[in-house]
């Protein structure tokens, strides 16, 4: 078997030739024998010798291999944006892609600004949540994990500006 993580317990096996009087064992050291079939659930692999004897035949093995590789995950923050002078948004937690049953709710999604610049400007990747990808693939290894950063767009305030009108009788001095 080889695949993705997805939850489940998958197991190795074999199919005899011969199945009339013939035992099947497993070993996992080549050396411990056992009629319980190896499986695997989580992210590795499980190497594996299966042995068929039966007392009219030569004794007949062979190798297998289980491996489970990690489902990807992406975590995905969204773009946000404020006008110059106001205060950041509350910005929205960021998604996960699909996963397995309940296994990653305990991640934490909520979203924050890494910089503090407030010049009118578009900052890349500075929305993120809290833990790096390497992190959460530590800490829930059956994942391999893309945390995809926003971008956080700060936009020019309106101003306005009022001219001032001066009418009246020529009277030698200066008027602004």
């Amino acid at each position: 078997y080889s695949g993705k993580y997805d939850g489940t317990s998958h197991a190795g096996g074999a199919t005899p030739s011969v199945t009339e009087g013939t035992t099947i064992q497993y070993s996992l050291d080549g050396e411990t024998w056992s009629t319980s079939v190896p499986s695997i659930k989580d992210v590795g692999t499980v190497n594996y010798t299966v042995k068929a004897t039966n007392p009219n035949y030569e004794d007949a093995t062979d190798a297998g291999e289980l491996k489970v590789t990690p489902k990807e995950v992406t975590i995905t923050v969204a773009d946000d944006e404020k006008v110059y002078g106001n205060p950041d948004p509350e910005f929205a937690d960021a998604e996960i892609s699909e996963y397995i049953g309940t296994e990653l709710e305990a991640i934490d999604l909520t979203v924050s600004r890494t910089n503090t610049d407030e010049d009118v400007n578009v900052y890349e990747d500075v929305l993120t949540i809290g833990q790096t990808a390497e992190q959460l693939g530590t800490a829930y290894p059956n994942y391999k994990f893309t945390v995809e950063a926003g971008d956080f767009e700060i936009t020019k305030a309106t101003m306005t500006v009022e001219a001032v009108d001066y009418s009246g009788a020529y009277d030698g001095a200066v008027h602004n």
